[in-house]
């Protein structure tokens, strides 16, 4: 077995190395016991392509506006930003008060506190790694199976607890405390079978420390992450938002041909070789799993460059895989397509399964079914206030993506 997994834009190796760390547990605790994997060490590589490309030639200076003259009359300088007034709301809000994030957002809904801590984590060993990993799946687990998948609502009326904790920390305690009540309910024939594999045979449960410093953090950082995500949408690019345009623009203007691939479509090929070997060696099974320009350039690769390297399962999560074939953007594209007679882009022959994950609120995520013969579109709403970044950090997302796996694998 082995799994390749392709960012998208605007990382850098350095940026990313905790949350690959973070995002690798996940993948061994879910999608590839869920896909047959048999080895927990299995490679998973993660070809970081950004560092790759061209850097700015004049030092960002095209996003410089200071000094310049103005078109017109000067508009009237506003005495409180809207950040500062979102700040100021908050910090008066009867619910949101210092170390009650958590508390409060689960008395709306305990799939969304998980979420919460999960986006926040940060871990200094593989150990701490794993134990928060099992630690938030296991709460996933919990709510899954006591609201019945959500289908009846939030459940708040089913986690009572939860009105008689006023802390964030004394919330995670009697989390842990309820999760340990919960499983010791079940023997070990009978447990709640949600997810392939051991994912719900953690043990017992103790709340990790990576938890409780995230929810630290959480509640410190407040005000700070308000006013962050406020002026986010209210200024204009900086050099790191900028990065995100130069990514894609980078990529399609340096992509190469066959006969002279560009350097990103070099590591990514140099990378799918690997992995495809390691697994040929095992007879296992090779998963590829794509996030946002990361699947434009798997589609690239597998259509043009690399067609021999049998791929047995991609994944693609908040692509634009759809859209860029609408447009024609890829090296392989048909312009002949759709036709009468053809009409869609035949799937591609080296792909066993594809799965495309579009979150209904991600404006960066494209359906593909429409576009491409086989491709299995499934919508997952993650409710992130952010969520083209929330779905491989989301807990919920790899439980539901490792049980539909497993029910393909199985039939």
């Amino acid at each position: 077995m082995a799994l390749v997994h392709v960012h998208g834009i605007g990382n850098r190796e350095a940026e990313d190395k905790g949350r690959a760390a973070l995002r690798d547990s996940w993948f061994r605790l879910a999608l590839l016991p869920a896909a047959g994997c048999r080895s927990p060490e299995a490679p998973i590589l993660n070809p970081h392509w950004g560092a790759l490309l061209s850097p700015p030639a004049w030092n960002w200076a095209s996003l410089r506006v200071d000094g310049v003259e103005s078109l017109g009359d000067d508009r009237p300088t506003i005495d409180v930003s809207v950040a500062e007034m979102v700040v100021g709301v908050v910090a008066a809000g009867p619910d949101v008060v210092e170390g009650r994030v958590l508390v409060t957002a689960a008395r709306k809904s305990l799939l969304w506190a998980v979420e919460l801590l999960a986006v926040s984590l940060e871990a200094r060993s593989a150990e701490e790694r794993d134990t928060t990993v099992a630690f938030c799946a296991r709460a996933v687990a919990y709510w899954a199976w006591k609201t019945g998948e959500g289908r009846h609502g939030d459940g708040v009326e089913f986690f009572a607890w939860i009105g008689e904790i006023e802390g964030d920390i004394d919330f995670l305690d009697r989390l842990a405390e309820e999760l340990n009540i919960w499983q010791g309910q079940w023997d070990d024939d009978s447990g709640p079978r949600d997810a392939p594999g051991e994912w719900e045979r953690f043990g017992g449960m103790r709340v990790p420390r990576p938890a409780r410093a995230a929810v630290r953090r959480m509640n410190a950082a407040l005000a700070k992450t308000v006013a962050g995500g406020v002026m986010a949408v209210s200024r204009r690019f900086t050099p790191k938002s900028a990065l995100l345009f130069a990514d894609v623009a980078g990529y399609l203007a340096g992509r190469g041909s066959v006969e002279q691939p560009g350097p990103v479509v070099e590591l990514v090929g140099k990378a799918l070789d690997s992995a495809a070997s390691t697994a040929r060696e095992n007879g296992d099974p090779l998963i590829v799993v794509a996030h946002s320009m990361g699947g434009n350039i798997v589609h690239d690769v597998l259509s043009l460059h690399r067609p021999d390297v049998r791929i047995d399962l991609l994944v693609t999560v908040g692509t634009q895989v759809g859209l860029f074939e609408e447009l024609k953007l890829f090296a392989a594209s048909d312009p002949a397509v759709p036709s009468p007679r053809v009409a869609r882009v035949p799937m591609l022959p080296n792909v066993t399964r594809w799965i495309n994950v579009v979150d209904v609120r991600d404006p960066l995520a494209f359906a593909a079914g429409p576009v491409f013969a086989g491709a299995e579109d499934l919508v997952f709403d993650s409710g992130a206030l952010l969520p083209h970044g929330a779905y491989l950090t989301s807990p919920d997302f790899h439980r539901r993506l490792a049980r539909r796996i497993a029910e393909g694998t199985r039939s």
